[in-house]
């Protein structure tokens, strides 16, 4: 007559009498559980040994980089030198071809004789505005 109704934490039906015999089964499940988990968790050793590992390969990768870069810039410095050689070069060639053809390029006498009274017209015209 004396029966009260409990629940447990999942919500089910437990008697008074059967509570204890519940728990007990309850506490047993955790041990298990405890028991399987525990031996797979990482020492405080362990994760000593693999943080200086990662730090280990931090610093690696660290000097990787500054050599990437390194190399980066000397590429870059090498185009730089590289391409302002080759526009020197261009110039001077230009500069070469000029002055190689300019006695070909000469005005014929026809045009010295237009050159020379186009420059006698404008000294004309000079003087007569003074």
């Amino acid at each position: 007559m004396g029966k009260f109704m409990q629940f447990n934490e999942e919500g089910q039906r437990a008697s008074a009498m059967g509570g204890n015999a519940e728990l007990a089964l309850q506490v047993q499940m955790l041990k298990t559980r405890l028991d399987v988990v525990l031996p797979t968790l990482a020492t405080r050793e362990q994760l000593q040994q693999e943080v200086g590992a990662l730090r280990g390969e931090i610093g690696t990768v660290r000097a990787e980089i500054g050599s990437l870069r390194s190399e980066m810039h000397q590429a870059f410095t090498n185009l730089l030198k590289w391409g302002v050689g080759v526009a020197l070069t261009s110039i001077v060639a230009a500069a070469a071809v000029v002055t190689a053809m300019a006695p070909m390029l000469q005005l014929s006498p026809r045009g010295r004789d237009a050159l020379a009274l186009a420059m006698v017209a404008d000294k004309a015209q000079d003087l007569q505005r003074e």
